[in-house]
């Protein structure tokens, strides 16, 4: 597997890029949420099952929002290229209802043109670097990314969870921004995709599993305490409702494309 991304990775409106080129069969790997919208495009033959274990059909390109964990099985000579984009992109592009949309791969020719998504689904192809495929997709995609990328009442908050890499509740929420408990209920559910609780734990989660990554703890214990994890079957919980499986399965098994994913930078506000 090659995994080709950019640590210098900066742009207007896409947070990042991966390119994931398969050479040979690679078994089923987790690919955990983030909290983020995607575009993706899919070249080849792949298999995806959704959090339940129930087979999911993968459009060649498709936008995805905030959902659960789902596992993907790839074949030799297959291609994915995932462009991030801020969590409020779905709503903008879809106008749908966020929370509607979890875990649903949305085909994006529902939404943007035929003839310009077939010219660049053919044309990205061909690019095998960062900077090349930000260039073809500013090229036929330009036009959209301000009404793509407008901030709506959510997003301020989104970043502000971010940027506490999820250290707070949502009585906090409702503290600092002008809206009640129960509106802000409403709109994460309209454009986020999730309630603010749950958004809440998924980004902390997210911070500390990278923590957990790097290794740097001598004490697991300290880094749940870092995180303001009652205690390590708290944590465990989490652990199985983001990414399917215990601790120990995620210390023992080889995930070598969410050992890369986390290896990038998680938050560019």
């Amino acid at each position: 597997m090659e995994f080709i991304n950019s640590l210098n990775f900066n742009h207007s409106f896409i947070k990042d890029i991966v390119r994931i080129d398969y050479p040979a069969d690679m078994p089923l790997q987790c690919i955990n949420d983030y909290g983020y919208s995607y575009i993706m495009f899919r070249f080849g033959e792949f298999e995806a099952y959704d959090y339940k274990n129930k087979p999911i059909e993968i459009p060649k390109v498709f936008v995805k929002g905030t959902g659960d964990f789902f596992n993907v099985k790839a074949y030799k000579n297959s291609t994915w290229i995932s462009v991030e984009l801020p969590n409020h992109s779905l709503h903008n592009i879809t106008r749908l209802i966020a929370k509607k949309c979890r875990n649903k791969l949305i085909d994006l020719y529902d939404y943007v043109d035929a003839s310009i998504l077939d010219r660049l689904y053919y044309e990205i192809y061909e690019n095998k670097t960062v900077e090349a495929i930000t260039q073809t997709l500013d090229k036929h995609l330009y036009k959209f990314y301000s009404a793509w990328n407008c901030d709506l009442d959510s997003t301020v908050m989104v970043n502000y969870i971010y940027s506490r890499k999820g250290l707070l509740s949502v009585s906090e929420l409702s503290e600092k921004f002008p809206y009640g408990e129960r509106s802000i209920e409403r709109m994460f559910s309209r454009e986020v995709g999730s309630s603010p609780y749950r958004f809440i734990r998924l980004v902390r989660f997210n911070f500390i599993i990278r923590e957990l990554e790097k290794g740097e703890y001598t004490k697991f214990e300290d880094l749940i305490e870092r995180y303001n994890y009652y205690d390590h079957s708290h944590f465990e919980k989490d652990f199985k409702k983001f990414l399917g499986q215990s601790i120990s399965t995620y210390k023992n098994d080889f995930n070598p494309l969410l050992s890369l994913a986390l290896s990038r930078e998680y938050n560019k506000i």
